[in-house]
């Protein structure tokens, strides 16, 4: 029997959950959990857990992931909840209360799949708990799922939370040690060094929380009532945030204790103190903020929750009255480019007649050997002291070299420049063992709260294969084509036999490994009919490079392959002969990997040619060549055996494009 709980939040202060790549959409969280999809413009019905379990319904964390769901952390559980709709599902795979759920959407482009990865990756931990006794439980498919994520300590330390840094391809933690103070380090299985120095913390670690500023430019905000620090690189430098006018001091000011704190993707910053003031700043490579005039916010209710509106502007939100009905809310809206006009010390007045760029807001694939040109137009007035710097998230995978030139006038008289951007992987960065995001951004330096209206142009940056890149194999005759088979057969539930002699179940290619023959369902939908090939003469497959629908090129790259169930009854036309070192070859590779797996130990990263003298010497010259390319004349010999294969071709030439394998099957007759 299903229960029906109104959920609340834990504290006695009420917070708003946003969804960033629906800026419409958010949760209003206090003694009554509230959603919206048209922000709060509407009257809002509470929020209701129905499901089978009996819960108190207190929550402490919730986020927005893809697929119009929220998971909430409910009374130390996760559930996954459908928007608009009753149904909540309890996560699969935590074995352990936690406290919060982190992650961080990416809205540059929802139908990228590496854009997908990352707002697939949900994080829950439970704050505060010890390091040597943590669980943090790991999703990579939206919440649904979760598998345990490994953190290690040589010391007495406790997870202050854990957050995804796509932009330097890690996951941070903060961890903070017995004596209250914190630090930042990569929390992966292959990475647990620091990255910051310690800072002590001003309040409880309760108290602490941690803002991930939407934009994927790797700022944090870190605050507590005593305390406001600000991180621009992912958690590797914290500087305070300053007051502009008041040199060399900190937020919140003596006696006073910081109320709440408003991010946007824009880069601006809110911080409120507890008698009312509203502190308004940037967040660039340092974070200053102004003082708007005294006594802005004169409520200072516990559920009011801060938050800036597409506009740029400041908007206090609260509910009208706490019913358990549709409940209308009122706002309180703070012009800001208003209050910047009466501040003390007085804003400069914009010296940039404009600042923009054609990129902004856009996604950028970077092939091997490629690069990505962006131009920004700048038009400063005489004696402007501001001036535009490009900046890179991920500074050990790419370079961006500026170029400025005078590049006309304007009508009032004013110089047009010109800045040319040459963003490149930088060489010493090597093969990317995945997809590398980095996040470009050029903005005004020095400007702090002058030209507000011109935000930072953002690029994004992915070094790796780009979307709709596909190799193609030349398919000259099929079964079908010949008549062996019909598309409808291999449609039908159609499946054949591989005999146990010439398989390896393990995929280690050694015979007499399988005790009984193999059936594999063939997949019309994957293979298409399979290629048709005379045994008797040696063959290697012809590939085409494909971007969407256009051909860009024969694919003339070194490359290898193996065949997926793990058939051994082939061999290679040529040896060793001719090479100046031993060759590479699948024994050796699978020998390397403490677990042999075909599907990683060739790949461009461990690819070595024969023809490298600072190889291996040639000890076996009569060993098979097991590399083919188009231009060699090294080919597959097949036994005399009737019938299927599905071979994984995979490119192993570092220098060539970013498109790594190929799947398809041949009919051996």
């Amino acid at each position: 029997m299903n229960t029906n709980v109104f959920l609340r939040y834990h504290k006695d202060t009420a917070v708003l959950v946003r969804d960033y790549c629906d800026k419409q959409k958010a949760l209003w969280m206090g003694n009554v959990i509230f959603y919206t999809d048209n922000t709060f413009e509407d009257a809002s019905v509470p929020l209701v857990y129905e499901g089978q379990y009996n819960l108190d319904g207190n929550v402490s964390s919730a986020a927005f992931v893809p697929q119009s769901h929220l998971v909430v952390v409910i009374d130390g559980f996760a559930f996954l909840h459908l928007l608009n709709s009753p149904y909540w599902t309890q996560v699969q795979g935590q074995t352990h209360p936690v406290t919060d759920v982190s992650t961080l959407q990416c809205c540059i482009d929802e139908k990228d799949l590496n854009c997908k990865k990352i707002s697939n990756t949900v994080l829950l931990y439970n704050k505060g708990s010890a390091m040597d006794n943590q669980e943090v439980f790991l999703s990579d498919n939206g919440g649904y799922s979760y598998i345990t994520l490994p953190l290690t300590s040589s010391t007495k330390e406790f997870l202050g939370g854990i957050y995804t840094m796509p932009t330097i391809s890690s996951m941070v933690a903060l961890v903070v040690g017995e004596d209250k103070r914190f630090y930042f380090r990569h929390a992966t299985p292959k990475d647990s060094s620091r990255l910051s120095d310690t800072y002590p913390l001003k309040d409880n670690l309760g108290e602490v929380q941690v803002i991930q500023v939407a934009g994927m430019r790797g700022h944090l905000v870190i605050w507590s009532p005593h305390m406001v620090l600000y991180s621009p690189n992912n958690g590797l430098v914290i500087v305070p945030v300053l007051e502009i006018g008041e040199e060399n001091r900190s937020l919140p000011p003596p006696g006073l204790t910081v109320w709440g704190i408003a991010t946007a993707d824009t880069g601006v910053i809110a911080v409120i103190t507890s008698d009312g003031v509203l502190y308004y700043g940037r967040l660039s490579l340092e974070a200053a903020v102004i003082k708007f005039p005294k006594n802005i916010i004169n409520d200072m209710s516990s559920q009011l929750v801060p938050f800036f509106d597409k506009y740029g502007d400041f908007v206090m939100l609260q509910p009208a009255a706490m019913v358990y009905r549709a409940v209308p809310f009122q706002t309180f809206k703070i012009n800001v480019q208003e209050q910047l006009s009466q501040t003390t010390p007085a804003v400069i007045p914009c010296p940039v007649e404009r600042f923009s760029g054609n990129f902004d807001g856009k996604l950028f694939y970077i092939d091997v050997g490629g690069f990505v040109k962006m131009i920004v137009v700048y038009v400063p007035i005489p004696l402007c002291p501001f001036f535009p710097v490009a900046t890179v998230t991920n500074a050990e995978a790419l370079i961006a070299t500026e170029t400025i030139v005078e590049d006309g006038v304007t009508p009032e008289g004013y110089k047009t420049f010109r800045m040319d951007i040459d963003v490149r992987q930088l060489p010493e960065a090597g093969i990317p063992q995945k997809e590398v995001l980095s996040t470009v951004t050029v903005d005004l330096m020095e400007r702090k709260l002058s030209c507000n209206n011109l935000n930072p142009q953002k690029a994004y940056v992915i070094i790796g294969c780009p979307p709709l890149r596909q190799i193609r194999v030349i398919r000259n005759t099929t079964a079908c084509t010949r008549g062996t088979f019909t598309e409808e057969q291999l449609q039908d539930d159609f499946s054949y036999t591989i005999p146990k002699e010439v398989y390896d179940p393990e995929l280690h290619f050694n015979p007499n490994m399988a005790k009984e023959d193999l059936t594999v369902k063939y997949s019309y939908t994957d293979f298409l009919c399979p290629m048709l090939v005379y045994h008797d003469i040696p063959w290697r497959p012809t590939f085409e490079l494909w971007q969407g629908d256009t051909f860009v090129e024969i694919v003339k790259a070194d490359f290898v392959m193996f065949e997926i169930h793990g058939m051994h009854n082939y061999r290679y036309l040529q040896t060793a002969k001719k090479c100046v070192s031993q060759p590479q070859d699948w024994n050796s590779m699978l020998a390397n990997q403490i677990n042999p797996d075909p599907n990683t130990a060739w790949t461009r990263r461990n690819y070595r040619r024969c023809n490298d003298y600072n190889g291996p010497p040639l000890t076996n010259p009569n060993a098979e060549y097991q590399v083919l390319n188009q231009q060699s004349k090294n080919r597959i010999v097949f036994s005399n055996y009737n019938g299927m294969y599905t071979f994984k071709a995979v490119v192993v030439d570092p220098t060539y494009r970013y498109i790594y394998i190929y799947i398809y099957t041949l009919l051996i007759y």
